[in-house]
C-alpha cells in the first residue's frame, strides 16, 4: 500500500468507551447463485483490499491489523460520507498524526531491509531477494488481536494499533464510496466487509477457500473494467455537451471583458445554490464591499486558506465588509459541509455552491483557491496567489471600506508571475462531484 493512501482528513469527535459487552455484528451479506454483479463486485473489492493490506502492512509498519477495528472504521466512514453529522471515532488531527507516524515508521523499516552492497555484491538476484526477505522477517511486528466479529467502540485513549487500524478502515470506506460514485451507484458495504473478512481468514490460513474463486473474482473485475470504460466514454461525451451548453448559458452574463478575457464586473445574476444562506443567485451580495473566496472542498490549499479568510472576515465585518465563500461546481453538499466545519466558518462567512458552474466558467481559470475583492459597482480584483498577496489584500480592504475602490491592473507580466505560484488544485469545470480517495 502506497504511503499516500494513508494521508487522510475528516471532521470527527472522539468517542468515550463504555464498559458494556459488545454485541456481534450480524452477517447479512452472502454470495449465492442469485447474487448480483454489484454484490460480487463489492465482495471482490473487499477481498482485494484485505488480501493486499492484511498481508503487506504489518511487516511494512510493524503493526498487526485489528480486523474488527478496520471493519468498524469502514462502516463509520461510509456513514460519515452519507451524512456528515454522523461523527467518526477519531478526529481529523489524530488521523493526521497517526498517518505521519506510520509514514515515518514505514520509511525506517524499509531502510532496514535494504541490503549492504558489500554483502550482496557476489550474490545473484534470487539470493538477494532471499536475503532481503530474511531482513524483513527479522523485523518485529506487534501481533494483531484475535478476530471477534464484534462492533467496536474505541477507548478514550486508543492504542497505536487501534488508531492505525481505524485509519486503514476509514481509508477503505472512503475508497469504496468513491468507487461507487465513479460507477454512479451505491455498492453494498456489507458485501465489501464479507470479502474483507474472507481475505483476513485467507491471510491467517492459506488453506481457507474464499467465497468467490480467483477466477470468479477476475471475471467480475474484467466486467466492471469494461463497464467503467463505457461509462467514461459516455461521461466524456456528456461533458462535452454540457460544456457547450454552459458556454451558451454564460454568454449573456459576461458583459464587457478585461484584457485577460474575464468579465469586467461581477454579475450577481450568476446562479448559485445556498448552503448557509438562502438564494438561487448572488443578488443578495450586490452593491456592497465584498470579499469572495472560491474554493473546492477537496483542495488542501483551500483548507489552509479558509481559516485565514475567516480571520479577515472577522476583522473587517464590523467595518462593513461582507464575505462570501463559493464552493466550486465539482463538490457535493456533504463535502462542503465538512469543509465548513473544519474551517470553523461562522456567521461572518456566507457559503454558496456553484452547482450550475456558471461562476467558475466566468471568473476562474480552473484552479483554486481564488480570492476576489469586489467594489460596490461590481468591478473587482482577483488574487490568484492569496498566500503571497494576503497583506496587499488586507490593505486594499481597508482602503475599500474607506471609500477607495480597488483596481485590478491586468498586465502580461502578471500571467507570467502566476505560473510561478505554488501549484493549486485544478477544478474541472465539467467534472462530476467525486469523493476523496
Amino acid at each position: 500500500m502506497k504511503l499516500k493512501k494513508i494521508a487522510l482528513g475528516a471532521a470527527a469527535l472522539a468517542l468515550i468507551a463504555c464498559g458494556e459487552t459488545q454485541k456481534p455484528v450480524s452477517k447479512v451479506a452472502a454470495i449465492t447463485p442469485n447474487s448480483t454483479d454489484d454484490q460480487k463486485f463489492a465482495y471482490m473489492l473487499g477481498a482485494q483490499f484485505g488480501l493486499q493490506n492484511f498481508s503487506n502492512l504489518p511487516w511494512q509498519t510493524g503493526e498487526g491489523i485489528d480486523e474488527d477495528v478496520v471493519v468498524q472504521a469502514f462502516h463509520d466512514a461510509l456513514g460519515n460520507m452519507k451524512d456528515s453529522t454522523l461523527k467518526l471515532q477519531l478526529p481529523h488531527d489524530s488521523l493526521g498524526v497517526i498517518s505521519r507516524r506510520i509514514h515515518n515508521s514505514m520509511r525506517e523499516r524499509y531502510l532496514k531491509t535494504q541490503p549492504d552492497t558489500n554483502v550482496t555484491k557476489n550474490l545473484n538476484n534470487d539470493q538477494i531477494r532471499a536475503y532481503v526477505d530474511s531482513l524483513r522477517k527479522a523485523l518485529p511486528v506487534n501481533a494483531a488481536p484475535a478476530v471477534k466479529n464484534e462492533k467496536v467502540t474505541l477507548p478514550e485513549v486508543p492504542s497505536e494499533q487501534q488508531k492505525f487500524s481505524y485509519l486503514i478502515g476509514f481509508q477503505f470506506g472512503n475508497q469504496f464510496y468513491g468507487i461507487g460514485r465513479q460507477f454512479e451507484t451505491e455498492f453494498d458495504g456489507d458485501y465489501f466487509v464479507l470479502g474483507l473478512r474472507d481475505a483476513g481468514k485467507r491471510v491467517r490460513d492459506t488453506t481457507f477457500t474464499m467465497t468467490l474463486s480467483d477466477d470468479s473474482l477476475k471475471a467480475v473485475g474484467d466486467r466492471f473494467m469494461e463497464k467503467s470504460k463505457q461509462m467514461n466514454e459516455e461521461r466524456m461525451k456528456k461533458a462535452k455537451e454540457e460544456e457547450e451548453k454552459l458556454k451558451a448559458e454564460v454568454a449573456g452574463l459576461r458583459g464587457d471583458t478585461l484584457a485577460n478575457g474575464m468579465p469586467a464586473k461581477m454579475n450577481f445574476k450568476v446562479k448559485a445554490s445556498g448552503i448557509t444562506v438562502k438564494g438561487e443567485d448572488l443578488s443578495a451580495f450586490a452593491q456592497k464591499p465584498l470579499l469572495m473566496f472560491y474554493f473546492s472542498a477537496t483542495c488542501g490549499h483551500c483548507a489552509h486558506a479558509a481559516p485565514q479568510i475567516l480571520e479577515i472576515a472577522k476583522e473587517f465585518a464590523p467595518k462593513g465588509l461582507t464575505t462570501l465563500s463559493i464552493a466550486s461546481g465539482g463538490n457535493n453538499k456533504p463535502g462542503i459541509r465538512r469543509f465548513i466545519d473544519d474551517a470553523k466558518f461562522d456567521d461572518n462567512v456566507s457559503v454558496m455552491w456553484d452547482e450550475a458552474r456558471q461562476f467558475g466558467e466566468l471568473y476562474s481559470d480552473g484552479y483554486v483557491p481564488k480570492v476576489y475583492l469586489v467594489n460596490p459597482d461590481g468591478t473587482y480584483k482577483q488574487y490568484a496567489a492569496f498566500e503571497r498577496e494576503k497583506d496587499d489584500l488586507k490593505k486594499e480592504i481597508a482602503e475599500l471600506l474607506a471609500g477607495k475602490n480597488v483596481e485590478w491592473k491586468i498586465e502580461v507580466k502578471q500571467a507570467a508571475d502566476s505560473a510561478k505560484v505554488e501549484p493549486k488544485q485544478e477544478v474541472k469545470k465539467d467534472a462530476k462531484p467525486k469523493a476523496k480517495k
